[in-house]
């Protein structure tokens, strides 16, 4: 069995040669690069979803591609960044036209939400998968996943667990507030503005909180300590392991604590020394070693 992350590894030393470069600010490794330009600098990710991995098969054409373009925006969100054009790649067995036209209209809606320009893409025929190009630029500076430090607050922007209820209310046909939240996720451009100044590290939600809270940990050469109390989740547990939510984890320094809108966002723990994650739950502190999402389980 092999994992994502361990896949990742394998292109290493790819990503050592791009640090040699002086145009590229922030490389492969994080959630989004940023690429020095003379008038602005230019920050980058792209983003695959698959039918049956990502979302289910036979969900409409119209939430597939509001949900795919936006889990691709949300990185340049977690970057500290907002976003202006993308490009996308489409792979469809479909003959059906009204299938596409349904398709553009999630486009369409995604594109005027966020004021943004599709510019370009390329279309085969396959299993169904999108491939999402996302462009930006800088609120402020990069909020990279490696620049935790030692005492920082750790927050969540928001409640975890709503989009993992609303795929199980919509695969049990259930009517729900929630599944609008799993087929249409809005990325956290508005939290993202807000912490650009502030916040030293910073990476969304996509995978669980607990993995892509690790994933700032390892970059960043420190560990955690987290309050289960107060995180805020909908159910339990399962909500801060599983993911989908795209909402923020962002560190800060407590110097910070009076300029961080505590209404908007949630601390919920701490940077620590030791380079271990820790979950603090009906007062007793263990060590937390569930993995969280990966595309290869």
């Amino acid at each position: 069995m092999i994992s994502e992350s361990e896949i990742l590894k394998s292109f290493n030393r790819l990503i050592k040669n791009n640090e040699e470069s002086s145009s590229i600010l922030v490389g492969s490794g994080d959630d989004a690069a940023v690429i020095s330009s003379k008038s602005k600098n230019l920050v980058h990710s792209l983003d695959i979803s698959t039918a049956g991995v990502h979302f289910p098969e036979n969900s409409d054409p119209t939430d597939i591609a509001y949900r795919s373009i936006s889990i691709a925006l949300s990185d340049l969100a977690a970057m500290g960044a907002y976003p202006s054009f993308i490009t996308i790649g489409l792979t469809s067995e479909s003959m059906d036209k009204i299938w596409y036209e349904r398709f553009t209209d999630g486009v369409e809606k995604v594109l005027k939400k966020h004021d943004i320009k599709l510019i370009g893409g390329d279309i085969t025929k396959g299993k169904l998968n999108i491939c999402v190009n996302v462009f930006g630029y800088l609120f402020n500076k990069p909020i990279t996943r490696k620049n935790a430090k030692i005492n920082d607050d750790i927050y969540v922007s928001g409640v975890l667990g709503i989009a993992r209820q609303g795929l199980i209310d919509w695969n049990n046909k259930k009517n729900s507030e929630y599944i609008d939240k799993f087929f249409r996720p809005e990325p956290r451009f508005d939290i993202s503005k807000l912490i650009s100044k502030y916040a030293n590290s910073c990476i969304d939600i996509s995978d669980g909180l607990m993995c892509d809270l690790k994933k700032i940990c390892n970059a960043s050469g420190v560990g955690a300590v987290i309050d289960f109390e107060k995180i805020p989740k909908i159910n339990g547990e399962n909500d801060i392991n599983y993911g989908d939510d795209y909402e923020l984890c962002f560190t800060a320094s407590p110097n910070m604590r009076g300029k961080i809108d505590t209404k908007l966002n949630f601390l919920i723990g701490k940077i620590t020394k030791d380079k271990e994650i820790y979950l603090i739950k009906n007062n007793k502190k263990m060590n937390f070693n569930k993995k969280g999402w990966d595309s290869f389980d």
